[in-house]
């Protein structure tokens, strides 16, 4: 069903793709305005009278709110702008749904090849710029130095711990009073 053939009581469903996590919103058209034609810029700079579009602006009430939607092509089934998709026709957002799925699990099907990819991408970055190797070295070297420095801060802490009890120990035993032999 084309965003011509809505009215007023028709399912409208959103699609939002930004953020954390995707969400699907599902609303009631409550209005729908005329459809008026709209020039849409040719890359090419010519009009050529494939440009002109009829589009709408849909009111949808979600969750008690309204939302107006502005320059929806009514020619079209779905339409998609910046991170939402739009549609009054349930099995076509079913399709979008599953479409941004499968995209999802492709990217994570690759995650061990981009991995790979830096992993590797280190390595031929110190043989193509020897600067870069050189930076990586004397920072590992700054990063070695800093855990050398850190241990030894706990040995000496570990030290000082143990004067200061050595200290009371010895402070005890002087502070006890001698006893006479008889």
């Amino acid at each position: 069903m084309d965003f011509n053939s809505l009215g007023a009581g028709s399912p409208f469903y959103i699609l939002k793709k930004g953020g954390d996590k995707p969400v699907l919103l599902q609303g009631v058209v409550k209005e729908k305005t005329t459809p008026q034609q709209k020039y849409q810029p040719q890359n090419s700079g010519v009009f050529n009278g494939l440009g002109m579009q009829h589009v709408t602006n849909i009111t949808v009430t979600i969750n008690g709110n309204d939302r107006i939607i502005t320059d929806i092509p009514v020619n079209v089934e779905i339409a998609q702008r910046g991170d939402e998709t739009y549609t009054g026709s349930r099995e076509a957002m079913l399709q979008a749904v599953d479409a941004m799925v499968q995209a999802s699990r492709k990217h994570i099907s690759d995650v061990p090849y981009h991995k790979t990819v830096v992993a590797e991408g280190e390595g031929m970055f110190e043989v193509l710029n020897p600067n870069y190797a050189e930076e990586k070295q004397r920072i590992q070297s700054i990063m070695n130095l800093q855990e050398r420095a850190d241990a030894q801060d706990k040995r000496l802490a570990n030290v000082e711990k143990q004067n200061s009890e050595i200290l009371s120990i010895l402070r005890t035993l002087n502070s006890e009073p001698v006893k006479a032999k008889s």
